[in-house]
């Protein structure tokens, strides 16, 4: 209760109010929990705008576990909430991998086909309360079946298992196909379970401690039958959540959970395996999962440095979160769009190529974000950046 986290609450910064605080949101979970204080509106409402960043505890010298108690608290709600029509959807897609993947298929025929420009032109997806959703949809990859197991490619160095993830696996193919594209060239072994489904982290956030808590049991079950060195997921906020599975009290992955950026930054790399140059200014930046959670910031910046020529530079501000938060872009539009509004006025005085970033979900926000403001700057994974320059070099 010391403050000390208060200028790093985004919420709070913004708002000046002590109920949108960490130490704020702290006294009236309290106060729910014990019953003095009744939900209502306004107190749900301080509780849905915080975005889970948790840079307040990175600074906290206490070591107060705030995540676990915004959680603890939301899950309190979510006993008393009506269940609306979206987190309806949610709870029917999310958890079944061929669901969404039948969506990733529809969504890209609608895309292909003219149908989305036309949709926008008539103005059904703003009639139907889609436009923000349609805003944020990039434009998708083919999804054809994974294989159970990718081969290493020349000397075997170790067999690790992909986490693909919900979201991921349709929306960010480019990402995924990279990412077993480095590490088989590498020399590793990469086996994708068929029984994998989403890490649990929207429900888990979004109080809904049951299905978070079967999602970490269906993971389990599939990547403990594997013997494998590490288990490597591409999305910084994947990755947290598998790693807290036994903070939250979930069945746990017995092999280590490693974010890409950090496995590959810590093995060393065959001299044989040449990266084109990229004479581009590409910005790095950091989302709150990879800085506050997983402590692997500076991952990226040291896997960048294989690529020779570039210049790689953080974006300002990078310990403020970018306000996407998983559906938290979605649910709360406003903040979402003020706090990226900075991300995007930094870049752009940067004068940046390329912006990299390690969470898909930061991915989409940031790039529409962009999109708005008319700056010609792409947007990747940084191992998508790493793909592209080794596959460059291999052509020549």
């Amino acid at each position: 209760m010391c403050g000390m986290c208060l200028p790093h609450c985004p919420t709070y910064q913004l708002s000046r109010d002590e109920s949108e605080s960490p130490r704020g949101r702290i006294a009236l979970i309290q106060g729910l929990a014990k019953g003095d204080l009744e939900l209502n509106p306004r107190l749900e409402a301080h509780l849905d705008h915080c975005l889970g960043c948790r840079a307040c505890e990175a600074v906290c010298p206490s070591e107060v576990a705030y995540g676990d108690i915004i959680d603890s608290g939301r899950a309190v709600i979510h006993q008393q909430r009506k269940i609306t029509p979206a987190p309806r959807l949610l709870n029917s897609l999310v958890p079944r991998p061929r669901r969404l993947r039948l969506a990733g298929r529809i969504l890209r025929f609608v895309q292909r086909s003219g149908l989305q420009r036309l949709a926008r032109r008539v103005g059904i997806t703003r009639a139907l309360g889609l436009a923000r959703l349609d805003a944020l949809l990039p434009t998708l990859a083919p999804l054809p079946a994974w294989q159970d197991h990718y081969p290493p490619a020349g000397k075997a160095r170790g067999e690790v298992a992909l986490f693909l993830g919900c979201f991921a696996d349709f929306a960010d193919r480019p990402t995924l196909n990279a990412a077993v594209h480095i590490l088989t060239r590498l020399g590793y072994g990469v086996h994708i379970p068929r029984r994998q489904t989403c890490c649990g982290a929207l429900h888990l956030h979004q109080g809904d401690r049951y299905i978070a808590h079967h999602l970490a049991e269906c993971n389990a079950a599939a990547f403990n039958a594997l013997r494998v060195d590490a288990v490597i997921n591409t999305a910084s906020g994947c990755g947290a959540t598998l790693a807290e599975y036994p903070r939250n009290d979930f069945p746990g992955l017995e092999a280590p959970v490693r974010d890409i950026n950090a496995f590959l930054a810590d093995i060393p790399w065959p001299a044989e395996l040449a990266l084109a140059p990229l004479a581009k200014r590409v910005a790095i930046h950091d989302p709150c999962s990879l800085s506050h959670v997983l402590h692997q910031a500076k991952a990226p910046y040291r896997l960048l440095a294989h690529i020779p020529g570039i210049e790689v530079l953080a974006l300002p501000d990078n310990q403020r979160c970018c306000g996407a938060a998983g559906s938290y872009m979605l649910t709360q539009p406003e903040v979402a769009d003020r706090l990226r509004d900075d991300k995007i006025a930094a870049l752009q005085a940067l004068e940046a190529d390329i912006l990299v970033t390690s969470n898909p979900g930061c991915a989409l926000h940031l790039r529409a974000g962009i999109r708005t403001a008319g700056l010609d700057i792409t947007v990747m994974h940084p191992i998508a950046l790493m793909a592209q320059q080794m596959q460059v070099a291999s052509r020549k």
